[in-house]
């Protein structure tokens, strides 16, 4: 088993053990203290899996030093659902609605990676108008997905953030209120379809949104005015945890996190798909990779969320949602090979890729999750710092933990 990552499939207390391990070997080093002759006095604790600021059900097992982090042990499986392996008891078509339920916060976002890879498997074209549908309800996820991310980020760090969190969590609700109407549901949505989507925006929805997109910028500047020259808020975030840019090569690390430390890539423009080569949107990027740009990288992204939606609601085109040549019960046969696309998830590049044999059920599916690739900079990142510091670094890198144990 790898000294780096655990799973809950182990014995409960290997992870424990591991630390215990490391504490000898460090002692008998004579390494742990800068004081000749005494003894190293560490302590093992567990952060999680049942802690608010892990944001979901990850166990941090934590090597002390007074209030010194000296090491770091991340601990994953405690929510796995098999997902990858559900798919191959299932046809392309079944499978689309569990795809809500990995990183369940940005669930367009995840059908839209899956079903991008089917397409290409099966050279299938979406039709124009559901092209710029996608768009829109990614881009409408993207914000929901942010505000859940900033606010609940904030809310682990001082009492002002804990305001933070219900103004973002009120916001939210008139993009899931968007979303329900489109789709007939508020999270777990089942949406998107091979060569289009399920339906036609609804008549006065187009309105609706706009409303919605012009009260958006306002409510975003509202977020700033709370935080952003809050003392308490910048102690804890400036020059934290901070990111280099030969991390983000290393670890494989992408999304807001990648372009904190001044890393500018984003697959709707570096490997663009769908109509965002049409669209007028800047990459949001900062240079320092600290938590505090981690937090100022997403307030920017939804602004450009907004001047994306805007642009796709003025070029709305007229026409059919979805491709003449698929109906429903949608049995779609791909070719036998295989195929990987990603996509811009709000948490970074989201990859699926599928593996037919020529049935109507995936032979293998596999995902890249973003979170996943994200917790493995933990140890590095964690090691050196307090323990509070801790729950704002772990925070700022938005981990959804369905996406980890998928």
């Amino acid at each position: 088993m790898s000294d780096f990552f655990l799973t809950a499939e182990a014995e409960p207390d290997e992870a424990v053990k591991l630390a215990l391990r490391r504490i000898d070997e460090a002692q008998a080093a004579g390494q742990g203290s800068d004081v000749e002759g005494l003894r190293l006095n560490e302590v093992v604790v567990n952060m999680g899996p049942q802690h608010p600021s892990t944001h979901g059900v990850l166990r941090l097992v934590v090597t002390l030093d007074g209030e010194l982090i000296k090491d770091v042990i991340p601990v994953v499986g405690y929510l796995h659902r098999c997902k990858e392996k559900l798919a191959e008891k299932r046809t392309y078509f079944q499978y689309i609605p569990i795809l809500d339920r990995t990183e369940y916060v940005a669930g367009m976002n995840c059908e839209w990676a899956y079903v991008m890879t089917v397409e290409k498997l099966t050279g299938i074209r979406p039709t124009r108008r559901a092209e710029f549908i996608r768009v829109i309800v990614g881009e409408l996820s993207r914000i929901a997905s942010h505000l859940v991310a900033v606010g609940t980020f904030t809310a682990d760090l001082a009492p002002l953030g804990t305001a933070m969190a219900f103004y973002t969590f009120r916001d939210r609700e008139l993009i899931l209120d968007l979303l329900e109407e489109v789709s007939g549901g508020r999270m777990m949505y089942n949406y998107l379809r091979f060569g289009g989507v399920r339906y036609d925006l609804p008549s006065g929805w187009v309105e609706q949104c706009r409303d919605v997109m012009k009260r958006m910028p306002k409510l975003i500047d509202e977020y700033a005015s709370l935080v952003d020259d809050n003392a308490i808020f910048l102690q804890r975030t400036v020059g934290k945890g901070v990111i280099s840019q030969q991390d983000v090569v290393d670890y494989g690390i992408t999304g807001p996190n990648a372009r904190a430390s001044g890393v500018e890539l984003d697959l709707r423009r570096t490997r663009p798909y769908s109509v965002y080569p049409e669209l007028d949107f800047e990459v949001c990027t900062a240079q320092h990779g600290d938590v505090f740009d981690r937090y100022r990288v997403r307030m920017d992204e939804m602004r450009q969320s907004v001047r994306i939606i805007e642009q796709c609601l003025d070029m709305l085109p007229r026409g059919p949602v979805q491709s003449g040549s698929l109906r429903a019960p949608y049995v779609v046969t791909p070719p036998p090979g295989s195929c990987y696309v990603g996509q811009e998830n709000p948490r970074g590049e989201y990859g699926t890729y599928i593996v037919s044999d020529g049935s109507r059920y995936p032979y293998r599916l596999k995902y890249r999750d973003p979170c996943f690739c994200n917790l493995q900079l933990f140890p590095k990142l964690l090691r050196g710092n307090k323990i509070a510091d801790a729950v704002s670094i772990s925070g700022s890198m938005d981990l959804v933990l369905g996406g980890i144990d998928r």
